[in-house]
């Protein structure tokens, strides 16, 4: 049974996330539908490097899949899925791997982009790609303070309701905010993250940026392990996976 990676790229917002779940759409059983179609027969679990809330975008999920075609055409797998997902769903890659490759278990590490429109005006063109902010930032010390983030410790202080993770313990490799204008581009790879992780993180970043009283610093919300510690969720819509590494 040939092992298949898929690369994939969605719209968040045609999604309710990526987990099935009864009555809504989302990429994983919409995935799961058109490769059953394409394939013309029944398959194994769609799996995931991760789960991305709804409403958050992909350019480069990781999954894989096993089939019992024993020499699937993949240029036509990736059309035709494409295809039938058009304006939702695109299978930019896919390859025959090892049968021992997991997207989930095997990721290293991850890397997440969200982006923020900081003008007055609202987004037309960028719209539901960006979280628009027209408070006044201090985009400087956001900067500073989104370097902080980077380090092993546990996560609690950015951990979303409802997370089942055992071990909050993360490490971030890499996080850096950029400026240009109009736009606030937030880039962090990590280990793992937890659900919402990112988007509380951003939701700090921003909170501090607008002189929030109680977030003096991200070291000390880091500190209080405790989400009331942290800043707002920030919305979905400005948040991207752009890449899975193994």
């Amino acid at each position: 049974m040939p092992n298949i990676k898929l690369v994939l790229e969605y719209d968040g917002a045609a999604f309710h996330g990526w987990q099935s779940q009864p009555g809504v759409p989302t990429v994983q059983e919409e995935l799961h539908r058109a490769l059953e179609t394409v394939l013309r027969e029944p398959i194994s679990e769609v799996i995931g490097s991760g789960r991305t809330d709804a409403g958050v975008h992909a350019r480069a999920q990781v999954a894989n899949v096993r089939i019992t075609a024993p020499d699937p055409d993949l240029r036509l797998l990736k059309y035709s899925v494409s295809s039938l997902l058009k304006g939702k769903l695109s299978v930019v890659d896919a390859e025959i791997v090892s049968d021992d490759f997991h997207a989930r278990f095997d990721a290293v590490h991850k890397t997440y982009r969200y982006a923020i429109l900081y003008r007055d005006t609202p987004p037309v063109l960028d719209r539901g790609r960006v979280w628009h902010i027209h408070s006044k930032l201090n985009i400087e010390r956001m900067q500073v303070e989104a370097q902080a983030f980077v380090g092993k410790y546990d996560c609690s202080s950015f951990q979303g309701a409802g997370c089942q993770a055992k071990n909050t313990e993360k490490e971030i490799f890499a996080s850096e905010l950029e400026w240009q204008c109009p736009y606030l581009s937030y880039t962090v790879c990590g280990s793992g993250f937890l659900k919402h992780m990112v988007r509380n993180m951003v939701g700090t970043l921003v909170g501090i940026g607008k002189g929030d009283a109680k977030l003096s610093s991200v070291v000390e919300v880091i500190e209080q392990r405790k989400r009331t510690a942290a800043g707002i969720t920030a919305p979905a819509q400005g948040l991207s996976l752009v890449s899975v590494h193994y």
